[in-house]
């Protein structure tokens, strides 16, 4: 009796079927049908319908802003790109400018001769100038100078005035190409 308490009462998860205190008796399977199995239909897709949304209209004013800023900004720096050439164009002509300068005035100070322009000043009755031909000026009058202030508008005025400007620059550039 102590051995049937003991695997009536165990936690064990499998029973041994044929054990002789195990009062579980064996049940047969059920029988499988021996033909095909039975054919399911599938599910059909059901379609989706999507609906038409409409596209708001401070949408499309938001997108026309970006667009309208995106060309300015790109305007702005081909802008800042040819003034950039010019300017280191003007650098480089200036530098040689500067060492033409240097080099005609050397050529000129080389020619100068002093006894030769005194002698053509002599044949010419030209003479040195004396103390009574020295005029003074004097020049300690008041001197006055006017500073004009502009007038301060307001930012909407400023954004207003500066895309009127972009927007004429931007006609001016693009003008001589279509000529």
């Amino acid at each position: 009796m102590a051995d049937e308490r003991y695997y009536r009462t165990s936690g064990a998860a499998a029973y041994d079927a044929y054990s002789p205190y195990n009062n579980n008796t064996a049940r047969p399977l059920p029988r499988q049908p021996q033909g095909l199995p039975e054919e399911r239909p599938l599910p059909q897709r059901e379609q989706r319908v999507k609906a038409k949304t409409a596209v708001a209209p401070f949408t499309l004013l938001g997108v026309v802003t970006v667009v309208c800023m995106l060309v300015l900004v790109v305007f702005g720096y081909v802008q800042l790109f040819e003034a950039s050439d010019n300017v280191s164009k003007l650098e480089t002509k200036l530098q040689s400018l500067q060492q033409e300068h240097a080099m005609l005035e050397s050529k000129y100070e080389g020619r100068i001769d002093l006894e030769q322009i005194e002698k053509r000043a002599g044949e010419l009755g030209l003479r040195l100038p004396t103390s009574e031909q020295t005029v003074y000026l004097n020049l300690s009058g008041s001197d006055r100078a006017e500073i004009y202030h502009e007038e301060k508008t307001s930012v909407l005025g400023e954004i207003i005035g500066a895309v009127e400007q972009s927007i004429s620059d931007l006609i001016a550039y693009l003008r001589p190409a279509a000529a």
